[in-house]
């Protein structure tokens, strides 16, 4: 369990500083598609670049119309969620005790994310704008992930039950 406690550790950072990026960019892009600001539109106002923040070096990049920027923004906030829902999973693999009601409920809030957001947000993406087969393809991949998630979950609420029925013999 040791070796495990330590993947999951390191894991559990590297998902963090991915789910701070994605989110600094999902701040980025909604204070630029709001404000303006570090905002420039390219090829007759095709297309756009958000830059990182006090300069005019491209940060981001993309087509400048309401269906892509709908997806676009969406994506890097969804996508920080997930990022820290993985962590808060891998942190559940970290602790000394692993079947916990918290280790419960952060694979219940994984499954749920990823079963309920993915299908949502392709609903009301395709009221906006026509989805293309690779959102097809990631919105099947979360789903398989949350029915594997959700297993899981299964597992660890039926070990955390046991855990406590044996705690109160004891």
């Amino acid at each position: 369990m040791k070796t495990v406690r330590i993947i999951s550790t390191i894991l559990e950072i590297t998902t963090r500083i991915l789910a701070a990026g994605y989110f600094f960019s999902f701040l980025l892009s909604v204070t630029a598609f709001s404000t303006g600001w570090s905002l420039n539109l390219i090829n007759d106002n095709r297309r756009f670049e958000i830059c990182y923040p006090f300069t005019q070096t491209p940060y981001l990049l993309g087509e400048y119309n309401d269906g892509y920027i709908l997806i676009f923004v969406l994506l890097l906030g969804l996508y920080s969620l997930f990022f820290f829902l993985v962590g808060n999973v891998f942190a559940v693999f970290s602790k000394p005790k692993l079947f916990t009601a918290y280790g419960v409920r952060q694979l219940r809030l994984f499954y749920l994310g990823n079963l309920v957001l993915p299908l949502a947000s392709a609903i009301l993406v395709s009221i906006f704008y026509d989805m293309e087969s690779p959102a097809e393809i990631l919105i099947t991949l979360h789903i398989i992930l949350g029915v594997f998630s959700y297993f899981m979950a299964a597992i660890f609420k039926e070990g955390y039950q046991l855990q406590t029925e044996n705690d109160l013999i004891l």
